[in-house]
């Protein structure tokens, strides 16, 4: 039985210490999609086209119906630069005067990205959750 539990909690110790990746600009490159819902959408380090667009990050969201009956993109939707710092990404909304950085968590593991969602309320508010982010 004692030895049962001790092969159980090794086990879960393995399984627990998945290995992290360490982000870098050439990691992030590429398409990314949020793995649940598979709404949000993004694309680091490319412009709309595919070609090289260094420290950028561009987030698409959807679209949605605003009051006015308008058809627009979805709060957080449009392009932001980055920068990595630690185990951080640092951005700034290059639609917005401001230029205020606000940081938010990332890492790498295996095959996924988790990143604190900065997208969702818009740029510079606290972080509601944390996505998992696929690369396409």
């Amino acid at each position: 039985m004692r030895f049962s539990i001790c092969i159980l909690l090794l086990s879960l110790g393995f399984v627990a210490c998945e290995k992290t990746t360490a982000v870098s600009p050439d990691t992030l490159t590429g398409i990314w999609v949020e793995q649940t819902g598979r709404q949000d959408t993004l694309i680091f380090n490319l412009d709309r086209s595919g070609r090289p667009l260094p420290n950028s990050l561009l987030v698409n969201r959807g679209r949605e119906v605003n009051s006015a009956g308008s058809l627009v993109p979805k709060l957080g939707s449009g392009y932001y630069g980055y920068e990595l710092k630690d185990k951080s990404i640092l951005v700034i909304s290059l639609f917005s005067s401001s230029t205020q950085r606000s940081a938010y968590k990332i890492e790498r593991k295996g095959n996924q990205l988790l990143v604190e969602n900065f997208f969702e309320l818009g740029f510079n508010q606290s972080a509601t959750a944390t996505r998992t982010l696929v690369r396409l």
